[in-house]
């Protein structure tokens, strides 16, 4: 076989090659161990070589990589990885110690145009993939995307515009193979500290995406999870989506109604739609809706009479759910970074609130009341999800006691709503505690 067949290199280049000193015997502090047999070689496509890994995935391969250069601060590399480069190239970069080296690790690519490493390298077997400003055509695109691990892979590329080709053309690659871009993704201190550079684009596979959307909601930071799920969406990936929805509302999470709320209001309505349960739809649109007792099965509704303030006091129905006596809609308001409510009877155009006034348990009296502006006619929604069903606990927001109806009836089966004590932990106990909220 001809080492020069389909090569660009020049005599002079692969003469320089061959009398380049090895950058990992002269200086092993800064580059690591060479751990890459043929390392040494020229391209040897044509060969049944033995391909990395033996066991398990490889750690980490730098494509265009040179190993890790420090040159007046200006850092970029890695110490301890494979680097795909071409049959022949040296080290470019950094001071003389290193300069002109031969590449530590070196996997051997022809050139730019073609990059082929299936000799060395085996399908679906890199951990970590990285890419330094160097172009990303289609034939490296499909290279990456042959090597990277599915399931566990991450793929990071340092100071690429979004919009440019390059970017393009790897997500072409990455995106059917269920690795996608991730706004915000803080890298792993090992992929940190590259100076060089300003700026990188994470594409995470999609058990790492579960656990960065799950973060992001959990930690408040509802913007970067709106661009996480607009990504996944664009990326036909809201399967994802579905899934740390359905994990927010396995456990006791305040946050899930108000990343709903910023979707919906940040023009996502569609994956609301899609991904959440319909009760956040009807709840989002203000749609009329029942809100019915899970425990008592009785649905809200207002005294057909006035006390002196003209205030209904709330009742839990013990017949009626279909008139318009049980029929509301919630009004949703931005509170604190947080999605309150506004709930209104719409048989007599009032607004829940609680009395100012508690008994001897603590626990406060519901009404509807013809304002509605004050903290106490503000109201939170918290989603669980409980026997098959999708629950939600009312909390007030001046008191933050949460909705119940009272363990006796009147003379019509009837009973009285009240806020309960803030002594009893109510999303501790959802059977009793909780409400369905139904489309009337």
């Amino acid at each position: 076989m001809s080492c020069f067949y389909n090569h660009t290199f020049t005599v002079q280049a692969v003469c320089l090659w061959e009398l380049a000193s090895n950058i990992t015997v002269l200086v092993p502090r800064i580059s690591g161990i060479n751990k890459n047999p043929y390392s040494e070689c020229p391209f040897l496509g044509e060969y049944n070589l033995i391909k990395i890994p033996q066991t398990g995935l490889v750690e980490h391969v730098d494509y265009w990589g040179e190993g890790r250069i420090d040159e007046d601060g200006k850092i970029s590399g890695f110490k301890d990885c494979y680097n795909v480069n071409h049959t022949y190239q040296l080290v470019s970069n950094g001071d003389t110690e290193i300069r002109d080296r031969k590449i530590p690790n070196r996997i051997p690519v022809i050139n730019y145009t073609d990059c082929r490493t299936n000799s060395y390298i085996k399908d679906d077997s890199v951990k970590i993939v990285t890419l330094m400003g160097a172009p990303i055509n289609t034939s490296c695109a499909t290279d990456i995307g042959r090597i990277i691990n599915k399931k566990d892979g991450l793929v990071v590329i340092y100071s690429f515009n979004a919009n440019s080709q390059d970017v393009k053309n790897l997500e072409t690659e990455l995106y059917p193979r269920g690795l996608v871009y991730c706004h915000g993704y803080e890298l792993p201190s090992r992929l940190q500290g590259l100076t060089l550079f300003d700026s990188h684009r994470a594409y995470l596979n999609l058990t790492a995406f579960n656990d960065e959307l799950y973060y992001n909601i959990t930690s408040a930071k509802y913007d970067d999870a709106i661009k996480i799920c607009q990504e996944l969406s664009k990326a036909n990936y809201q399967n994802v989506i579905v899934a740390v929805v359905d994990r927010l509302l396995q456990g006791d999470n305040a946050k899930t109604m108000t990343f709903a709320y910023k979707l919906w209001v940040g023009g996502s309505q569609d994956i609301v739609t899609k991904c959440f349960p319909s009760e956040f739809d009807i709840i989002l649109r203000s749609e009329n809706v029942k809100i019915i007792s899970h425990y008592y099965d009785q649905a809200l509704k207002l005294d057909a009479n006035v006390d002196m303030y003209n205030d209904r006091l709330g009742w839990g129905d013990s017949k009626d759910k279909t008139s318009h006596r049980v029929s509301w809609k919630f009004l949703p308001l931005e509170d604190d970074n947080r999605v309150a409510f506004k709930i209104q009877n719409n048989e007599h155009t009032m607004f829940l609130k609680l009395d100012v006034n508690y008994d001897s348990y603590g626990d406060r009296k519901c009404w509807g009341s013809n304002n509605s502006n004050e903290q106490r006619h503000k109201w939170f929604l918290e989603p669980q999800r409980f026997n098959n069903k999708i629950v939600f606990f009312i909390v007030n927001r001046e008191y933050q006691q949460g909705l119940k109806l009272d363990a006796h009836v009147d003379i019509y089966g009837d009973r009285l709503l009240w806020g309960n004590n803030t002594n009893n932990n109510i999303t501790g106990n959802p059977n009793y505690f909780s409400w369905l909220i139904q489309p009337w």
